[in-house]
């Protein structure tokens, strides 16, 4: 559950929140009236996000609503009036949005010495939650040339702490083949067909087919473990005593140990030179073998992280194209390049793959002349091996 910064002073009643106010009122123990709620930001989802803020002295029950008093029997283990804090981010997530493995992975990350936002109190039923504010400043907003490498290897410590959590202790999905197939299917459905326009026949069942067996096998042939899958520098906190503080954490499933590095490195919204994220990425295989996380030799690991990658970056071509058309978030077209340019180098690299290099050929014959044609194409400026955010 990412909540950047950006705050707006939208009331939240224009959607008629009564409910989401009064259980925050009840959780909080404070009136209805002394809650100070503002949106900021959210993800690419349909969750909402709030900074609430009250008087840390105020605890007159008088507002609250008698028949929404169900907050307090969702309490969890800390308080949010015992705790200090002058606010916290309160959150309207809807059933789809995976709210209960929220709790379950954030306990998992926790026990394992992450840092994770502390649950305050949830309302399941509604999408409710109540949380710690870990502020405002995400890692996108630090990663300078002068920082990127000290943060980087901070980050990848954080991620070698979730790599030795032990498989066998924890209840997670797993990175299987029909997951693979489900989270590529957005590619051609909404990239290829409803963005660009193509017909559904111009990718031949076949040699979709077979990327998506040989993506499957990547994928599975190199070792497992938790994987917290969108673990990029918009959902990474820097917190003010300098640690590292995780959010959006609640799809994590069991999957290939170079899939977080992927999202890392080959930032969808930000870029490095390739040297640069080979010296990270093999500075993060030696600590995870001297921390004793079985791992291949360097240039299998370079592979699966490539090609973890294109899996990767195919799907977020779909979802990005989804957020424009289906969820009215166009701004996501202004990464679509950077994804891109991370699809057809991946493509480039592995072209001595006979189902990377028929898909290769079919992109680029039949995908980027479309892509050519649009907007957001034209308008971008993605040097290869350009340093830093864009």
């Amino acid at each position: 559950m990412t909540h950047p910064a950006n705050e707006t002073a939208s009331p939240p009643e224009a959607r008629d929140d009564r409910p989401f106010r009064r259980w925050l009122a009840t959780a909080l123990a404070v009136p209805m009236t002394a809650i100070d709620l503002r949106q900021i930001a959210g993800d690419a989802s349909p969750r909402r996000y709030f900074r609430a803020t009250c008087p840390l002295n105020n605890t007159d029950d008088s507002g609250l609503d008698p028949e929404d008093t169900q907050a307090t029997g969702d309490a969890l283990a800390a308080s949010p009036r015992s705790c200090n804090a002058d606010s916290w981010i309160a959150v309207t997530s809807p059933p789809s949005e995976n709210n209960a493995a929220f709790l379950a992975v954030q306990q998992m990350l926790d026990a394992a010495g992450l840092v994770v936002p502390t649950q305050y109190a949830n309302g399941l039923d509604q999408g409710f939650f109540l949380m710690e504010d870990f502020g405002d400043v995400l890692l996108a907003s630090q990663l300078t040339a002068d920082a990127v490498d000290c943060h980087y290897e901070h980050a990848l410590s954080e991620l070698r702490k979730i790599a030795r959590i032990p498989i066998e202790s924890v209840a997670l999905p797993h990175f299987d083949a029909a997951r693979i197939q489900d989270e590529l299917s957005v590619f051609p459905e909404w990239f290829v067909c409803a963005h660009l326009g193509l017909g559904e026949e111009t990718l031949a069942d076949d040699l979709w087919g077979k990327l998506l067996t040989f993506l499957t096998d990547v994928f599975l042939n190199q070792p497992q473990c938790v994987v917290h899958r969108d673990f990029h520098s918009r959902n990474i906190m820097c917190l003010a005593d300098e640690r590292l503080g995780l959010i959006d954490f609640q799809d994590a499933v069991m999957g290939p140990i170079t899939y977080d590095p992927v999202s890392l490195l080959k930032d969808c919204y930000l870029q490095w030179p390739r040297s640069d994220q080979l010296r990270w990425l093999e500075a993060h295989r030696q600590a995870l073998l001297t921390a004793g996380v079985a791992v291949p030799d360097e240039q299998d690991f370079i592979r699966d992280f490539d090609l973890v990658g294109l899996q990767r970056h195919l799907r977020v071509l779909g979802v990005f194209a989804r957020l424009c058309l289906r969820d009215a978030k166009p701004a996501y077209l202004n990464d679509l390049p950077l994804v891109l340019a991370y699809t057809r180098e991946a493509m480039r690299l592995y072209a001595g793959e006979p189902a990377v290099a028929a898909f290769a050929a079919w992109f680029e014959d039949v995908v980027m002349p479309r892509v050519g044609a649009q907007s957001w194409y034209q308008r971008a400026a993605v040097a290869p091996g350009a340093k830093g955010a864009r």
